[in-house]
């Protein structure tokens, strides 16, 4: 049956994912799932046609409804992109692509749902990861930037920070990633060994803590017991049953659990690693459009 599938697409600043997601399975159907490069840097044009030239790969196995999961900024209800000044995507700014990608794919414009990508990943871990089960939590995505989704119920809110993006948080004089990303992690260790050039990345300084270099463990250790400080406040007044981590510097779990949980100062407080990874901004927007559908039915109902 196609009813249950959504057709996926999830759009990331050097890539484009597609797949069909069964809602009812809450997993990606066997054999739909694709990426390719992507080039955000490039014309309107080139980047519309390139999302709609991989889902078109998708065929027509699902139950015409799209779920796109995009960074902000973006206007998610009216599907038009603001990118402007974030090295990303600038050629959409003020771009309809809920038209344009209509039109690419011979579909109905009212068809396509835009969630945030970390909206998207949270309510991902919800629908069949590590949230399963919690009413109440915040997500929040560790690679580049911090990413953050609260979900309460099922459904996204802004949770305890402005627009529920917790990297726009001021803590401790600065925002949260000055302190707490890629390039951040990287800077302090390249500050703290006098080497500005050749600075291993974030994978590498995890690895060189384990081998015992003691630079390496002090930035991950203040990186990481930094964010928790950050989140304890906004954490506590949302009244969140957890917190759940994902991302690329999840992977080095065994150094940021244990830090992060000290900075939190909430001995027994549930930090949960991230189950999914690349399923589950898909999922999550899947759900999100199901749930969009299942909201109007009920409304028309009435």
């Amino acid at each position: 049956m196609t009813g249950n599938r959504v057709a996926t697409i999830e759009l990331g600043g050097t890539h484009v994912a597609v797949a069909v997601i069964d809602t009812a399975a809450r997993a990606i159907v066997e054999g739909t799932y694709l990426t390719r490069p992507l080039n955000s840097g490039g014309t309107a044009d080139d980047i519309v046609e390139a999302i709609a030239a991989a889902a078109r790969t998708l065929g027509s196995e699902h139950g015409g409804r799209w779920a796109v999961a995009v960074p902000g900024p973006f206007d998610f209800a009216t599907g038009i992109a603001r990118y402007t000044g974030v090295g990303k995507f600038d050629a959409l700014y003020g771009v309809d692509l809920r038209a344009r990608l209509a039109g690419a794919l011979d579909a109905d414009a009212g068809s396509f749902t835009f969630v945030n990508d970390a909206d998207a990943f949270a309510l991902g871990e919800y629908a069949a990861g590590a949230a399963r089960g919690l009413e109440r939590f915040c997500c929040v995505t560790l690679g580049t930037g911090v990413g953050s989704g609260w979900v309460v119920g099922g459904e996204r809110t802004d949770g305890a920070a402005p627009d529920g993006e917790v990297h726009l948080l001021e803590f401790e004089g600065g925002r949260i990633e000055a302190r707490m990303s890629r390039r951040a992690i990287r800077a302090a260790y390249a500050q703290r060994t006098g080497h500005a050039e050749d600075v291993p990345d974030v994978k590498e300084i995890a690895d060189l803590a384990r081998g015992g270099d003691p630079i390496a463990s002090e930035v991950l250790v203040d990186a990481f017991s930094y964010l928790g400080r950050a989140l304890a406040g906004p954490l506590d007044r949302f009244g969140a049953d957890a917190l759940v981590v994902g991302g690329t510097i999840a992977r080095s779990w065994d150094l940021l659990e244990p830090a992060l949980s000290e900075g939190l100062g909430r001995p027994g407080f549930p930090v949960l690693r991230a189950e999914l990874s690349h399923e589950a901004p898909m999922i999550g927007a899947a759900h999100a459009a199901y749930a969009a559908d299942a909201a109007l039915l009920g409304a028309r109902g009435r």
